[in-house]
């Protein structure tokens, strides 16, 4: 095998230490991914951070454009802003600043220099803003090339049939344990208790369509005839016979039994972010009444 030779010494520290060069690259992977990610959690702990301020340089309308964004989100962070023609003498006058962001194209290159020569000193984290993306509702990966960074709109996670298959079968799991387990004996506890106090069905069963655009019944018990005190006129009792729409397919367990409002535009935001263990935690928070994951 020829090799080229500037990589000479890489292959033969590979050959040396019997290394397999995709487990290496794998491991830088992962350390960047680790770096990348303690940044952005030292990021929101500066924001959160009621002693320190966070520093917003744009225009007003701009940074009122963030600041709602932030809002949105449940951050509530000790906000400074400044003018992009007012950071050289502000610079100077600023202290006790955790992290700063800067919406690009605000700044000449003298002063972006400035800024972050000032981030250095104070141990500050500087961040890059485009408010004007906010209207695709989108999230963002970036792509470096030399020293540019360019912004394209990621993949909604749903979009691969991967995603779907486990968001189907997790949702099968989790209806079809119910079902099988605990259903039954509501169920019968609720036929004797609705009956008892009024003639007609147990299940009350409203049209709605599925994401296929195809009709079906949403289901849930028929409980309006009884006391407000009951335990079948809570919410989450009501809509337990749901379970069954979702095993058939018509609905799923989040978000379509459970309704989180986690963060301004909930359901694109969830959409957006969508993982397992995302659903993991949305049940978890909506068992315990702590509907509201930030």
């Amino acid at each position: 095998m020829v090799r080229a030779k500037g990589f000479a010494t890489f292959f033969d520290f590979c050959d040396i230490f019997d290394t397999d060069i995709g487990l290496i690259a794998q491991i830088v992977v992962t350390l960047q991914k680790y770096e990348r990610k303690s940044s952005m959690k030292k990021l929101y702990k500066g924001m959160q951070d009621p002693t320190k301020s966070f520093l917003l340089i744009g225009t007003d309308e701009e940074v009122a454009d963030i600041l709602e964004e932030l809002n949105g989100q449940g951050m509530n962070p000790q906000i400074r802003s400044v003018l992009p023609d007012a950071l050289s003498d502000a610079l100077p006058e600023l202290d006790n600043v955790a992290a700063v962001c800067c919406v690009p194209g605000a700044l000449q290159k003298a002063d972006m220099q400035k800024l972050y020569q000032f981030c250095q000193e104070k141990k500050a984290v500087l961040c890059f803003c485009t408010p004007v993306l906010g209207v695709l509702q989108k999230n963002m990966q970036v792509k470096n090339v030399g020293f540019m960074s360019f912004l394209s709109p990621l993949d909604e996670p749903l979009s691969h049939w991967w995603n779907r298959l486990v968001k189907r079968l997790f949702d099968l799991l989790f209806s079809g344990v119910f079902l099988f387990f605990v259903f039954p004996f509501i169920y019968i506890v609720a036929t004797i208790i609705i009956k008892r106090n009024s003639a007609g069905p147990v299940f009350s069963i409203v049209k709605e369509k599925n994401k296929r655009g195809k009709t079906f019944g949403r289901l849930t018990f028929r409980s309006d005839d009884l006391p407000e005190s009951s335990f079948f006129r809570k919410p989450a009792v009501q809509k337990m016979p749901q379970f069954l729409n979702v095993f058939m397919g018509n609905m799923s367990v989040v978000p379509g039994m459970v309704k989180c409002q986690f963060c301004k535009n909930a359901d694109e935001w969830y959409v957006q972010n969508w993982s397992l263990w995302l659903d993991i935690k949305i049940l978890l928070k909506a068992l315990f009444n702590k509907n509201k994951i930030q």
